[in-house]
């Protein structure tokens, strides 16, 4: 199995992704990169905007070249945007390229972060046209398994302090490297 030096973070809005990534790459002396922060970088507008005027299918090609662009560097640690797991190749270079981290958090907790974080409107634009609380429940119902099926690792970031998911990631990052390390036969290299 190759090495993977990299590390993405998924999950649904507000799950955590930037705040547990900076921290990570701080701690793991890792460049840090935010999908989403890259991408309004070179529109050169909000991602409310962008999709605005060019839609969903525009914004998540560019989302889908940015993550082929990141997978041929390393020692990264990558805030995916929520929904780069909607494309089967994307889940496919993530899972072959990163070790890839799921912050799961449960439909409450993504509508109470999404109420409280000033930036929801310019950085999360509505996907449909239902109330907020059901568009987190029917969009969570449906990735989910996207989530999962991309996913080395799981972690539950309801009740979780963002530096408490960092000691947890790099706990679990060294259970996943023994286990990478052993062969068939259960020996350590």
């Amino acid at each position: 199995m190759k090495e993977k030096t990299s590390i993405a973070l998924v999950g649904f809005r507000a799950s955590g992704k930037s705040l547990v990534g900076k921290l990570l790459a701080q701690e793991l002396n890792l460049s840090f990169v935010d999908m989403d922060e890259r991408l309004v970088a070179s529109f050169g507008q909000s991602v409310a905007q962008w999709v605005q005027a060019h839609g969903w299918a525009s914004f998540r090609k560019a989302e889908s070249e940015l993550l082929q662009q990141l997978c041929q560097e390393q020692e990264l640690i990558v805030a995916t945007g929520g929904g780069v797991v909607l494309s089967a190749p994307n889940r496919k270079l993530l899972k072959n390229h990163f070790l890839v981290i799921w912050l799961k958090a449960s439909p409450e907790t993504t509508y109470l972060r999404m109420l409280d974080d000033p930036s929801t409107d310019t950085n999360r634009p509505a996907f449909t046209s239902l109330p907020l609380r059901e568009e987190i429940q029917q969009m969570l119902t449906e990735r989910s398994d996207f989530y999962q099926e991309a996913a080395h690792i799981i972690l539950e970031t309801d009740a979780a302090l963002p530096e408490k998911l960092v000691s947890e990631i790099k706990c679990r990052l060294l259970q996943y490297q023994e286990a990478t390390d052993s062969n068939v036969d259960g020996t350590k290299r």
